[in-house]
């Protein structure tokens, strides 16, 4: 998988200081800061963090907003140098109290070290730990003594889809019907990994407020383990709705946080694959061996069950229809996928009555071996009970 997905990062530097940093990187956890670092005179009171994140043209991305409640109780100026890093950031602006300061924007060599090293002066980080971030917006911010006000970064971050490999593993559906199925469609994750740790370099405990606002059918939760193969988990995150969108919120101080906080987005699986045409010939047992065809459509809905409807007959004097639902097995490089079935027949010719099916197949790819038991029970008086059997060779479509 990709270890890179969509971040970026907010710097403020004051000579030895740094603020809260957003990033993208799946291998945060490589970035620490010594205990020991200065702070500035000037405090951050607050910091609120807001995620907008939505899905257009199969493009996903966020609009941002961190919002810092700065004061310089001192009775001396403090100049700011500041810088905004990020990956596939854009339409970034800084406003201190609602007035705009001037942006310079330029682009960072994504294998040096230098962009990665402001965010920490005193000590620089691995040169692998940012070292895709590619825009740097730098900005300077000067704080009156007593001045008390609100720093605002706007802007929009794409976000790219974290990528996991399936190996050799095939769902039924899709291995079953290789021709019409579109094979089942992933869960979607996006990484939003927001890097704490220079927020103490600021002066001051500030809480962090987290907010993130996604479609309602959207998830939001945590990926602790840097590698993105842990399962994302909503732990520590409060949900609620707000009209078509799910709000999750998290409350954290700056010298309790970790290092980094990982927001995973999860877009879920539809709950229904679409499969395609089965065509089975075959034999029944029922008046001596008789020829049966099969024709069906099968879908899948979860991923793991199959269900179908299918119309047989042996061109002589039955016709049965068939629903029915079955548990498959994935298959697994050479390893075929087996299902087990349970359906409910019913002839139509020569005389109507339900009955009952059980199935087990067996299929490598497209092709596989189908055996059915069916049983009709007596009716009432004049009628009597029968079982069958069907041996059929089945393609999916």
């Amino acid at each position: 998988m990709s270890p890179h997905l969509a971040s970026f990062i907010c710097v403020l530097a004051a000579l030895p200081a740094a603020a809260n940093v957003a990033a993208s990187t799946r291998t945060p956890a490589a970035f620490t800061l010594s205990p020991g670092l200065a702070r500035t005179r000037s405090e951050v009171l607050g910091e609120k963090l807001d995620f907008d994140c939505a899905e257009a043209e199969r493009e996903a991305a966020c609009r941002f907003e961190a919002r810092y409640r700065l004061r310089n109780g001192t009775s001396e100026v403090e100049v700011i140098d500041a810088a905004f890093l990020g990956l596939r950031t854009h339409e970034v602006s800084v406003r201190f109290d609602e007035e705009p300061l001037p942006v310079t924007e330029e682009q960072v060599d994504p294998s040096a070290t230098s962009g990665a090293g402001e965010t920490a002066p005193v000590r620089s980080p691995p040169a692998n730990t940012f070292r895709r971030l590619e825009q740097r917006f730098g900005f300077t911010l000067t704080l009156p003594p007593g001045k008390e006000g609100d720093l605002v970064v706007r802007g929009v971050v794409r976000l790219e889809r974290r990528f996991l490999s399936s190996g050799y593993v095939w769902p039924a559906v899709k291995a079953r019907h290789v021709l019409l199925s579109p094979g089942p469609a992933r869960a979607t994750h996006w990484d939003i990994d927001y890097l704490l740790g220079p927020i103490r370099t600021w002066a001051g405990n500030p809480e962090l407020h987290v907010t993130v606002r996604v479609p309602s059918t959207w998830e939001v939760g945590s990926s602790p383990d840097a590698s993105a193969r842990t399962p994302p988990v909503a732990t520590d995150w409060r949900l609620r709705h707000e009209g078509s969108q799910v709000v999750a919120e998290r409350h954290l101080t700056a010298a309790s946080a970790p290092e980094w906080l990982n927001v995973t987005l999860t877009k879920p699986v539809p709950w229904w694959t679409p499969g395609g045409v089965q065509l089975g010939l075959g034999l029944r047992s029922l008046d001596g061996i008789r020829l049966l065809a099969r024709l069906g459509y099968q879908f899948a809905a979860p991923e793991a069950f199959l269900h179908s409807f299918s119309v047989e007959t042996d061109f002589h004097k039955q016709l049965v229809l068939t629903p029915l639902s079955q548990y498959a097995t994935p298959q697994v490089a050479i390893i075929p996928s087996l299902g087990l079935g349970l359906g409910v027949p019913v002839q139509v010719l020569p005389d109507v009555r339900p009955g009952l099916r059980l199935l087990v197949d067996l299929h490598f790819g497209p092709v596989g071996a189908v055996l059915n038991w069916d049983h009709y029970p007596e009716l009432g008086a004049g009628t009597d009970s029968f079982s069958q059997f069907l041996l059929l060779l089945q393609v999916g479509l």
